[in-house]
């Protein structure tokens, strides 16, 4: 292992927290080895002084997701117990083989942040077990080491991959967004009635400027632009979207309501500000079902945990809810929106704080959505850049998109941008505060 005060190999930082030299990729930590994780854990506090890790007995890269590489991997203890887990899941800030991928090297500070603070025994959510995390500030190179969820295992869930809830029927769907939306409500209600520890406040303050890089920064011009060429690929490549989405007039439809949105806006903005702080805590910003996991209790019922902490902080709901349901399908959004706001704020307020209204977050949640085009209409780039033939794809289920993480998620997204204009009547919304 690299020498705990050196970072002159580029492979290895000084972590800004415990002040050991950490591994800015798989190659660096495999060779470090069991002295490195030694050294990590019991720096941590997860490891007692006269325990040490003695092997690792696997290791295996794992590819899902963006940013920075990941690894899994099984260690043994030379006194094994049961708070100790052997298989551990690894996840780092940097993916030097990506230059896309490793821009989002940032997002790991607020991770290692969350995951220090998240250790205390009565957090209000389940979180992965951590064993050590840090991260050297100026290059932002760091790292995470938890549990590996057991995912499929006992009471555990498989993984539910984004954007592809058509794996499970409809009910089943909306039970885990229940979940979600207790979990996160328990969360946010824990902050705002001051049970989490102070230091939440000090390093995480308002996310929403971090939250708002996923946000187009486009002119209006240039958003209509956009919007334009989405409807030639919509009108290119039919079998990708809805029947519906080729009826007359849709494309001229939805420009107006761009434009009513855009005339509108400052009072949207308005109406949004008075959200402040009612309609503000501390949350995960991309609660989405694929950075959960979920148990199933004895009575059936489910609990759910949270994985990828990145960009975390005091979020306005709008965000929190966006980021929850960011990938359900359209019915989930038209059917259910009102009854998981409802969840939420149960759960928010049974921590003991005020009482929120859920008509007003509903029109707050729906002005959002109004105003957000983000990236939501990125789809035209993504497929073409991934799929050689785009006819030869038979609709938005191919199992083409199945390994296609970007572009799945990009035409589902532009997919619910225009079912959400639709099914929840936001160009009459709009149109009303013009």
């Amino acid at each position: 292992m690299v020498d705990e005060n050196s970072s002159t190999n580029e492979a290895w930082v000084v972590g800004d927290n415990f002040g050991l030299s950490i591994p800015a990729d798989p190659d660096a930590l495999l060779e470090g080895g069991t002295e490195f994780l030694t050294y990590a854990f019991r720096a941590s506090g997860q490891l007692a002084e006269n325990n040490r890790v003695v092997s690792i007995v696997d290791s295996a890269e794992f590819f899902d997701g963006g940013s920075g590489k990941k690894l899994q991997m099984t260690v043994e203890y030379e006194k094994p117990n049961s708070a100790l887990p052997n298989r551990l899941f690894v996840k780092f800030s940097r993916n030097f083989d990506n230059a896309l991928w490793d821009s989002a090297k940032h997002m790991m500070l607020s991770e290692v942040n969350f995951a220090l603070l998240s250790r205390s025994p009565d957090f209000p959510v389940k979180v992965p077990l951590l064993m050590f995390g840090d991260l050297e500030s100026e290059s932002e190179t760091g790292l995470l080491i938890t549990e590996l969820i057991p995912y499929g295992e006992g009471n555990v869930e498989i993984p539910h991959p984004k954007c592809m809830d058509y794996l499970m029927d409809d009910a089943d769907a909306v039970d885990h967004y229940r979940a979600i939306f207790a979990s996160m409500g328990r969360l946010s209600g824990a902050h705002r009635a001051g049970k989490l520890s102070p230091e939440f406040d000090e390093l995480f303050g308002d996310a929403e400027a971090g939250a708002a890089q996923f946000r187009s920064q486009a002119s209006d011009d240039h958003t209509v632009q956009r919007a334009q060429r989405m409807f030639d690929f919509i009108e290119r490549y039919p079998k990708l979207f809805p029947d519906h989405f080729q009826e007359a007039g849709l494309r001229e439809e939805f420009l107006s309501f761009m434009a009513d949105g855009f005339a509108a806006r400052p009072r949207i903005q308005e109406i949004l500000q008075s959200g402040r702080p009612k309609f503000v805590a501390f949350s995960h910003w991309n609660g989405n079902i694929d950075n959960c996991w979920f148990e199933r209790q004895p009575d059936g019922s489910l609990v759910c945990g949270f994985i990828d902490w990145a960009n975390c902080g005091v979020l306005p709901f709008t965000q929190v809810v966006s980021g929850a349901l960011g990938c359900a399908e359209p019915s989930v959004w038209a059917e259910n929106l009102d009854e998981l706001l409802s969840v939420f704020i149960q759960e928010f307020e049974a921590q003991g704080v005020e009482k929120l209204s859920r008509e007003e977050l509903s029109l707050h949640v729906r002005l959002s959505l109004a105003t957000n085009f983000g990236i939501s209409m990125a789809a035209p780039v993504a497929v073409a850049r991934d799929i050689e033939d785009i006819d030869a794809v038979s609709g938005p289920r191919d199992p083409i998109f199945r390994d296609l993480y970007t572009s799945r998620v990009m035409l589902f997204t532009m997919t619910n941008l225009i079912e959400n204009w639709k099914n929840l009547n936001l160009g009459e919304l709009v149109r009303k505060l013009r």
